[in-house]
């Protein structure tokens, strides 16, 4: 039984990392993990990709790491003008200020989709390494030197090929019912794909005063989600109500998909787990469980969905 584990590309060094905690909580289920990474190209040849990697997996863990491309879940600015309470459409773009739609607050804002092309462009260029703050609790190594954009201004390790490649699996994986575990960005990925949005920044977008990134060491448990009573994430963890999670993320989900029910919040009201009721099992949380002993009880329960489905 295989289950895949997307990977965080450390772009100074060229290679691609996982941190070692998924590999062991998936490997403690019996299962064999699989590490699968990206490939150069850009988002197509990704999408491409992952309609090749897809067919080999019995479930899928979808890792934390950078930040998703605001191209892919802020609206089309010509048909949201009311919604986002814009007066100058002309001026919109990026770079420019504007207010978060959903809290009034004046954010940094991607107003128009960059072209692949014109994002790829600036992509080039390497230049000394620099360290950026840590991912889904370890360092990444980024080549600096290369032209800024604004509209990706205040986003972490954004990577083109990494998007293209995760939301197609993500895509394909709530079609053909692959069990998925979502951990951070994984979650965010699920409900992007899937049409949801995301908050770019939840202390600057107004949604709470907290700041949801903790210090090392990342088994500390830093504050208490509610979960939903009857959801399938009660069961997999065995606790009902107010339960201890640690937290390693500057986004959150803004609009829910459609087809995804909120499985927990935090007690100042941000988005901490959705699923889908109607798949086996089809799951994102915003915490990261693999650092802790506790919530073993995810990858397990992700673990008998894959082995139910490979002996279907």
């Amino acid at each position: 039984m295989i289950i895949g584990i997307t990977t965080t590309l450390n772009e100074a060094d060229g290679f691609q990392r996982v941190n070692v905690e998924y590999i062991n909580r998936v490997a403690a289920t019996g299962a064999v993990p699989v590490l699968l990474t990206p490939i150069e190209g850009g988002a197509d040849a990704n999408r491409e990709h992952a309609r090749r990697v897809i067919d080999m997996l019995d479930g899928l863990v979808i890792s934390g790491g950078g930040d998703i491309h605001p191209r892919y879940y802020v609206p089309a600015p010509n048909a949201n003008r009311d919604e986002m309470g814009i007066d100058d459409l002309e001026g919109l773009s990026c770079g420019c200020s504007s207010r978060c739609r959903s809290t009034g607050a004046e954010v940094p804002f991607c107003g128009h989709y960059v072209s692949d092309r014109t994002f790829q462009e600036a992509m080039d260029g390497t230049s000394s390494v620099e360290v950026v703050e840590s991912l889904d609790g370890r360092d990444v190594l980024p080549a600096t030197g290369r032209p800024p954009i604004p509209c990706l201004d205040g986003l972490l390790a954004v990577c083109e090929d990494r998007d293209g490649f995760e939301l197609e699996l993500a895509r394909l994986a709530h079609e053909r019912n692959l069990p998925t575990l979502g951990i951070c960005r994984g979650m965010q990925v699920m409900n992007v794909t899937l049409g949801g949005s995301l908050y770019r920044d939840l202390y600057n977008c107004g949604v709470t005063e907290k700041r949801h990134r903790q210090q090392p060491p990342y088994y500390g448990l830093t504050h208490q989600v509610t979960i939903a009573q009857g959801s399938l994430l009660e069961s997999v963890v065995g606790a009902t109500g107010a339960f201890d999670v640690n937290s390693m993320h500057h986004q959150g989900i803004d609009h829910v998909a459609p087809c995804l029910l909120v499985a927990a919040r935090s007690d100042d009201r941000v988005v901490e787990a959705v699923e889908d009721p109607a798949k086996p099992f089809f799951l994102g949380v915003q915490w990261h469980p693999e650092y802790l002993d506790r919530h073993c009880g995810l990858f397990n329960a992700l673990a008998a969905a894959s082995r139910a489905k490979a002996e279907a």
